[in-house]
């Protein structure tokens, strides 16, 4: 009986060690869209992360640009996540750098840390676009919604944030994930993964919690997109986050909406939102005064 029970725990670890690894060194997707098949012109670029990584993208200039646009996609994705985003923001006049995090996509790196060293990389495409002397607005989806908002909190030259289905903790995130992807009893017990994720990265999860940045944002102003039906990402990460952040704030709950599906489900209302947002910003950017978006908005879909 104890022979069973000490292989029965070693098959446990073994497991725990197996998920961390293929967690922290997920398979890339390829890249199967570019705005060249969508008309849209463009230029491949590589760009260095603040540490050094080669960080592959595109950039997608606008002729008369009100802005410039860094868009971040989310774990196990590539910059292909974000193209559909990235021209609703062109047509709205907006140049945009897509690019792909390290370890996934075309970029260099090998092991991925959910949102940890990807700030880095964030920072990196907040330098490569700096250079043209206008409006920067970070977008993140998913994990990169939960890197933008950390770049965010750390680069002052960044004007204004909008992120969807973002993370407030990423510990909390994980269990989510596990219990989405195996169940409640068999994702309880995958939870000390993470633990051996951050010990095979060397890093910390409490160097993954946007809600205790994302009040460095203020005067900034974000907006914080979440559909009600999210089951990786529950929605209760969204109100964590609006709670945390200062003025000016919108939160817009899709409702219906699973995790990033809002800007397929309901198109019109997600875009609607973001041109919203995007023309206060610029216009109280333009008279030099604070934006103030309400009281602390909270937009029913």
């Amino acid at each position: 009986m104890l022979w069973v029970a000490i292989t029965a725990a070693a098959l446990l670890v073994f497991w725990w060690v197996l998920l961390a690894i293929a967690t922290t060194h997920p398979p890339r997707a390829p890249l199967f869209l570019t705005p060249f098949d969508v008309q849209v012109p463009f230029d491949p670029v590589i760009f260095p992360s603040r540490d050094g990584t080669p960080l592959s993208g595109w950039w997608i200039p606008q002729s008369h640009p009100r802005g410039v646009a860094v868009l971040c996609h989310g774990y196990v994705a590539n910059r292909c996540e974000v193209l559909g985003v990235a021209i609703e923001l062109h047509r709205m006049g907006f140049s945009c750098l897509l690019f792909d995090f390290r370890a996934h996509g075309e970029s260099g790196g090998r092991t991925t840390t959910i949102g940890i060293r990807e700030v880095q990389d964030a920072l990196g495409a907040v330098d490569f676009v700096a250079r043209f002397d206008l409006p920067i607005l970070l977008f993140g989806s998913s994990m990169g919604g939960a890197v933008a908002i950390m770049a965010a909190a750390r680069d002052e030259r960044v004007g204004a944030v909008i992120t969807d289905s973002a993370y407030a903790k990423l510990s909390d995130a994980a269990n989510n994930w596990w219990e989405a992807g195996f169940g409640r009893v068999l994702g309880k017990l995958c939870r000390p993964v993470k633990y051996l994720a951050m010990f095979l990265t060397r890093t910390s999860l409490l160097q993954a919690e946007p809600v205790r940045e994302i009040g460095k944002i203020a005067p900034r102003p974000i907006l914080l997109i979440h559909g009600d039906r999210d089951h990786l990402v529950p929605v209760e990460h969204a109100y964590a986050l609006y709670q945390a952040a200062g003025e000016p704030r919108t939160l817009w709950i899709a409702s219906g909406s699973g995790h990033v599906q809002a800007r397929v489900d309901q198109p019109e209302n997600y875009y609607g939102q973001v041109s919203k947002f995007i023309d206060q910003w610029l216009e109280a950017q333009a008279a030099h005064e604070s934006l103030h978006i309400g009281p602390g908005e909270i937009t029913p879909s």
